[in-house]
């Protein structure tokens, strides 16, 4: 074989290993689970219990002029909340009749206190002081979301049958069934409280 012919193939070979790497080095991933957008007037978060969910984390609620700040807070189930005082009174933050009930008692100015959530469910925060207080913290084992204006967007949800908790602002939780078939992207649902 003459030096071109061989300098030939040797490209040739070359192109045929090259090509398909470089192609596939391009390619955009492919999308997984579909898009779920909740509705309602009061809506502010939900959760799919039971599907992937995210690793522990350690989040803040604070208290500020008298409101819970954020007033709602979805963490992965086994998660840690400081709930620390930045009013110059006292504040006496518990949870009753929830999966994790607390009362961290009274407490002033700093740093705060940690709860951990070890249980999936909706907690509703209030201050023994402050009665008109409401926090809501979901605790999530599954995926999970806040939203505004009465729209949460779950991402990523699975084809198949699945039960969403939707949590409304006055802390009440609805659960709803739905089904996601194999070829929906994206599906819309309005929620409300019942």
């Amino acid at each position: 074989m003459s030096v071109p012919h061989a300098f030939r193939a040797w490209a040739f070979i070359a192109a045929f290993l090259c090509f398909p790497a470089i192609g596939m080095a391009t390619a955009a991933p492919r999308a997984t689970g579909a898009t779920l957008l909740l509705h309602g007037d009061t809506l502010v978060a939900a959760w799919i219990p039971g599907t992937k969910h995210g690793t522990p984390i350690d989040a803040v609620m604070r208290n500020k002029d008298k409101a819970f700040v954020p007033d709602v807070l979805v963490i992965p189930v086994g998660s840690s909340v400081r709930f620390p005082n930045e009013d110059p009174f006292f504040h006496s933050i518990y949870a009753a009749n929830s999966p994790d009930d607390f009362d961290i008692g009274f407490y002033g100015t700093g740093p705060g206190k940690v709860v951990r959530f070890l249980h999936p469910g909706t907690v509703n925060v209030h201050c023994h002081i402050h009665v008109f207080m409401h926090g809501i913290i979901v605790v999530a084992d599954g995926i999970a979301a806040s939203g505004d204006d009465g729209r949460v967007i779950l991402q990523g949800v699975p084809a198949g049958r699945h039960v969403v908790d939707a949590v409304f602002a006055d802390g009440r939780t609805r659960r709803i069934a739905i089904t996601i078939a194999a070829n929906v992207g994206a599906l819309s649902l309005r929620v409300a409280p019942r």
